[in-house]
């Protein structure tokens, strides 16, 4: 059997296409330990001083959220919790608007009760009782 030159360069270049393609496919798979941050914590006390946001990527299928806070201590936090949650809508909104995100680092505490109790207290200092008003 006399093997044909042009039949040989046909498959080595066949052969070539496969592994490039091979190598193109597995270049954005993810492969697990390659987060920038492997443990977080739900939250953090006090004031922040910087905040990143980085998106899923080949190398970490979830959102990173690293904050640092005001003795230079880098954090990670769970990108899953209320403290997360909400930095990451605030990142994805000033950068939306082109806003500084340093805004997102000023918290504002939260009352407990919310809604309804600031109305039971204006109807107080107005003399009025909203509960029974609101039961008519």
């Amino acid at each position: 059997m006399k093997l044909n030159p042009q039949l040989i360069c046909q498959l080595a270049l066949l052969s070539l296409l496969c592994l490039l393609q091979a190598v193109r496919e597995t270049d954005g798979v993810y492969v697990p330990g390659r987060c920038l941050c492997p443990q977080t914590i739900p939250g953090v006390r006090g004031r922040l001083k910087e905040l990143l946001v980085l998106p899923r990527s080949a190398s970490c299928n979830t959102i990173t959220v690293i904050v640092t806070m005001m003795n230079n201590a880098r954090v990670c936090l769970n990108p899953e919790q209320p403290m997360a949650k909400q930095l990451i809508r605030c990142w994805d909104r000033s950068e939306r608007l082109g806003l500084d995100k340093k805004r997102c680092l000023k918290r504002r505490r939260v009352r407990k009760g919310g809604r309804q109790q600031r109305q039971r207290q204006r109807g107080q200092a107005l003399g009025t009782n909203i509960s029974s008003s609101a039961s008519q």
